[in-house]
């Protein structure tokens, strides 16, 4: 949020909330996003598969797929601003926890036959200036080398304003 002062044009940024979500990706051009959705349980954020028509937002032209892309973000979906939060919830999509194998060996036995298929899960964090920038957790890790999955990250703090500005 930018804010004004009433008796000076110039503009200074207030501190943001601490912003974080998670994104689980399957991308590839053998891709058939039911399949992911069917072994995950989970209704994706998006999905399509290579040459299918899909649209980036309401303001994107109608664009077709280079490739398959499945994937679900829980941005709007897991409440807070810790990712270890939002990749906890993911990673329950892969093992519950209940005693079953869970979806993971299915998506393992995907990946052998769907060779060009390549799984990532993506991190964003961002924080107000100061902030301390988070760690992954050791056991999404060793779950993404289980996969075999990617990661990615993006965490970013707002820069320290200059108090000595004019």
């Amino acid at each position: 949020m930018v804010k004004t002062s009433a008796t000076s044009s110039t503009r200074t940024r207030t501190s943001e909330p601490v912003r974080a979500f998670a994104t689980l990706r399957v991308a590839g051009d053998e891709l058939v996003p039911d399949e992911i959705t069917k072994i995950l349980k989970i209704v994706p954020t998006a999905a399509y598969s290579k040459g299918e028509h899909h649209s980036a937002g309401p303001r994107s032209p109608d664009l077709i797929g280079r490739t398959g892309v499945w994937f679900f973000s829980t941005k709007g979906v897991v409440a807070g601003a810790q990712i270890a939060d939002h990749l906890a919830f993911l990673a329950r999509l892969l093992l519950p926890g209940s005693g079953e194998a869970g979806p993971l060996p299915h998506l393992q036995q995907l990946l052998r036959r769907r060779t060009t298929l390549r799984v990532s899960l993506s991190c964003f964090w961002h924080g107000p200036a100061g902030a301390r920038k988070p760690s992954i957790p050791r056991s999404v890790t060793d779950l993404l080398k289980l996969i075999p999955a990617e990661m990615e990250t993006d965490f970013d703090v707002d820069e320290a304003e200059d108090r000595n500005a004019a």
